[in-house]
């Protein structure tokens, strides 16, 4: 499986309830897409306003993971180029920068495996270390339903690939928002050690696995 994770902020003008509408947009006209047939997950997760504790980024609007299967770039045709070019076009209309420009292609490790959606947290780290600290202790806390730790892969489209300065990334996702504002608070120093920390709201737009 190729997992990949954007942090992406919205275009200028837009209020965040018509971003978030223009974002929803975004997502169903890439599943709209021939190349949706590799698709495995999609989740768009946003970032909850104000931010639960201090700490927290509030700089970004927009966090999403994408994942596909293994075979996907052996199996690209004339329809794939057209639909890359529709979805880098509609990219132009609904975020700041294009995709391309704020991604991360990883490998995921299942720390502790679990649903997809809820209440989360994404932590981006430059050290791996400390993104496998914050991990083990996200995942040692009976309030975490789900964590993921991914690492940065340079070597599957190469290292121009990875436009975001991260090493890794911890996702983490709660029942509820108090049990994430309760563990957010109860480890805030790890948490927030992070280089980037974002709390959101989980949207599964697609879950093959879980069909």
């Amino acid at each position: 499986m190729m997992k990949l994770i954007y942090l992406a902020q919205k275009k200028p003008g837009f209020s965040r309830d018509a971003f978030l509408a223009r974002w929803r947009r975004h997502g169903a006209l890439g599943m709209a897409q021939p190349l949706w047939r590799h698709a495995i997950g999609y989740i768009q997760a946003e970032p909850i306003e104000p931010a639960l504790i201090q700490g927290l980024s509030e700089d970004y609007d927009a966090i999403a993971t994408f994942c596909l299967g293994d075979n996907m770039f052996s199996d690209l045709g004339a329809d794939d180029a057209e639909g890359s070019r529709v979805m880098a076009a509609d990219e132009l209309e609904t975020f700041a920068t294009p995709i391309p420009e704020v991604s991360l292609w990883v490998n995921e490790e299942p720390i502790k495996p679990g649903d997809l959606g809820g209440f989360g947290a994404y932590l981006f780290y430059q050290d791996a270390t400390a993104a496998i600290a914050a991990a083990t202790v996200a995942a040692s806390d009976p309030r975490s339903t789900r964590v993921f730790l991914n690492h940065r892969n340079d070597n599957l489209l190469g290292e121009r690939a990875n436009t975001l300065p991260y090493a890794a990334v911890v996702e983490f996702a709660t029942a509820s928002l108090d049990d994430l504002r309760d563990l957010l608070t109860a480890e805030r120093e790890v948490f927030c050690a992070a280089d980037v920390a974002v709390a959101t709201r989980e949207a599964v737009l697609w879950d093959r696995l879980g069909l």
